[in-house]
């Protein structure tokens, strides 16, 4: 055991793979640590740059697998489990929307099998084969959406991600709920990140096979490969509790802390109800036989591999491009960035320095996962950290340093090299950016907390006062009470106190679902109120008026709520809230009178 500087310790493992002589299927076992010098990514100067990174951006853990032609090297830093317990290349984590290659590499096996699947296309509609479950808002559309439209985020459905994890949801109620969903955009024309046609997909290939996906993808993928530490979601992996790493949230607002904050342990989340879209548990070990397997793919010039189960015509379906990607934070005016990203099936590919790169990016409440093909170098490599966004930010710039020595080498000046890394850690954290839920993405990392709701939303609130805000028709009671929307759900909204400002009445919903959310609706002139976000943190109760183990995030964001009386004009009837990111940015495209088609419309359930 290497212990560093920082008192971390770091576990090296080392493992020689090679798919030519057949898949591996025994238990991935810790290795001996392996000299410096042995593993030419993970010398000290390397490590000591991975702990200043994770410190930076307060990650308790990080583990790394790097794959180099024939060759693994991985690693763990810090810790999966606060206190005391370290992250090794053994360490388990959740690895999110990552799982979205693994559901796209199933559908190709199906596409692929002409003698099982023969009337299998990509281009088959969806409806064909769950025709009860997928039906869209709009009849041609739902005749019409294809196996790669869903898997390639084209389908014009944009993310809805409010919908999911409504109590005692199964796959098919959130699939069947898509038909009540507003589209944002024509099939075909615009790249929409969407998990719900991932969970329409999970449903096609359980109905299609008669298998629950878990059981597929373990008897297709990761039975052959010998990822035996691969699962989806809990149960399975709490049973061997002592390598699933513990999701955390870096609170910087904590009281009686350290000055700095303080580390607030997540709860697991269950995400088997769309397990395709990003339910899958695994190891930066159990990745690197999977990396591995598709670099190997990537090579027409070597021989096909019969044992594994991603040959060159799967590997080819799967990266071939689908839809271009829109702006990814990225800048256009450097090298670095000389074509857009394009997505395929379930991967995002763009030009990093000259060579192709595919990627993907996973986040989940507590983790974030980043997976690297350079199939032009033989090179690859996954990061897996227990928190959620800044440990996709800083993956990025880990990767950063990875695919500029492996692609540069020592062909550049060394007083060149920061800069080009700092291009290169701006396109990644943009690519990484795209697939991570709003709330997740940490672009700014200028975090507000529920604790500076004030400041938050003070200066917008008083700007509209002194513009002579018209008073509230009636009494804030009688906005209170539950609001329905058929895929949205029940939202119950109490009035709550506004100390700061008494003159603005305010009422709030508590809602529980994939992640803790409280949606807080501030008057601010007629009707019309200010939307303010915050999501819940902790293993404590959320429903407690004051818990320790609870932290509530603020999400600024310049977003309203209006309500609607009925013909009487005496009693409200609807809400329109706008929750939805893509369909408030199409009704402001389209001019600021249309702002309300950018809201979800909630009916108001009236006391008989």
């Amino acid at each position: 055991m290497l212990m560093n500087d920082h008192g971390n310790a770091c576990i090296a493992v080392v493992v020689a793979l090679s798919l030519a002589g057949g898949a591996c299927t025994s238990t991935p076992q810790l290795q001996q640590p392996l000299q410096p010098e042995e593993a030419p990514y993970f010398d000290k100067a390397f490590e000591e740059f991975v702990l200043d990174t994770i410190g930076a951006w307060h990650m308790p853990g990080l583990s790394i697998a790097v794959v180099d032609g024939e060759n693994v090297y991985s690693k763990g830093y810090g810790y999966a489990v606060l206190p005391d317990i370290e992250a090794t290349a053994d360490t388990q984590y959740f690895t999110g929307s990552t799982t979205k290659a693994f559901t796209a590499a199933a559908v190709a096996q199906l596409v692929h099998d002409a003698e099982n699947y023969p009337d299998l296309h990509w281009t088959s509609p969806i409806n064909q084969h769950i025709r009860n479950d997928f039906v869209l808002a709009d009849d041609y559309i739902t005749a019409h959406t294809t196996l790669e439209d869903a898997l390639s985020h084209r389908s014009g459905l944009p993310r809805h991600d409010f919908i999911l994890g409504q109590q005692n949801d199964t796959l098919s109620d959130i699939v069947q709920r898509m038909r009540y969903l507003p589209m944002t955009a024509a099939p075909r024309t615009t790249w929409q990140y969407c998990n719900l046609m991932f969970a329409a997909m999970t449903d096609f290939l359980q109905a299609v096979t008669g298998m629950q996906l878990e059981k597929l993808l373990r008897q297709r993928f990761w039975g052959p490969l010998g990822m035996d530490s691969t699962s989806f979601a809990l149960p399975a992996s709490e049973k061997d509790g002592s390598r699933l790493a513990r999701g955390y949230y870096w609170d910087e607002s904590a009281e009686g802390a350290s000055a700095e904050g303080r580390y607030v342990a997540e709860p697991y989340v269950d995400l088997l109800p769309i397990s395709g879209a990003g339910a899958t548990i695994s190891t930066v070990n159990d990745y690197a036989l999977w990396i591995k397997s598709l670099l190997h793919a990537a090579d027409h010039e070597k021989p096909a591999n019969k044992s594994s189960p991603v040959s060159h015509g799967l590997f080819r379906d799967l990266i071939n491009p689908r839809t271009i990607v829109g702006d990814y934070s990225g800048s256009n005016d450097d090298y670095a960035f000389a074509a857009p990203a394009v997505y395929s099936l379930g991967w995002i590919s763009a030009r990093v320095l000259g060579e192709v790169v595919i990627t993907h990016g996973g986040g989940v409440p507590g983790f974030g996962t980043d997976l690297f093909l350079v199939p032009g170098k033989a090179f690859g490599f996954v990061l897996m950290g227990n928190t959620a966004g800044t440990s996709n930010v800083a993956e990025s710039v880990v990767a950063s340093r990875l695919l500029t020595s492996k692609i540069l080498g020592s062909n550049v000046a060394m007083g060149e090299v920061g800069g080009i890394r700092g291009r290169v850690e701006k396109q990644l954290r943009g690519l990484s950016q795209l697939t991570l839920p709003a709330h997740s993405r940490q672009d700014s990392i200028a975090k507000h907390k529920a604790t500076d709701e004030v400041t938050a939303g003070t200066d917008k609130a008083t700007d509209d006062v002194k513009a002579g805000s018209l008073p509230l028709p009636g009494s804030i009671q009688d906005y209170s009470g539950l609001y329905t929307h058929r895929a949205y759900g029940v939202l119950n909204f109490t009035v709550v106190p506004n100390s700061q400002h008494p003159a603005r009445p305010s009422i709030e919903a508590l809602t529980i679902r994939m992640w803790p959310e409280k949606i807080r609706l501030v008057h601010i002139t007629d009707t019309v109120f200010e939307l303010r976000t915050y999501v819940g943190h902790g293993m404590g109760d959320y429903t407690a008026e004051v818990d320790d183990a609870v932290v509530w995030e603020y999400q600024p964001d310049d977003v309203k709520a209006i309500f609607k009386f009925g013909l009487d004009g005496e009693v409200v009837e609807t809400l329109g809230m706008e929750l939805e990111e893509r369909m408030i940015e199409v009704a402001r495209e389209k001019g600021e009178r249309y702002w309300k088609e950018g809201m979800v419309w909630f009916e108001r359930v009236l006391q008989v």
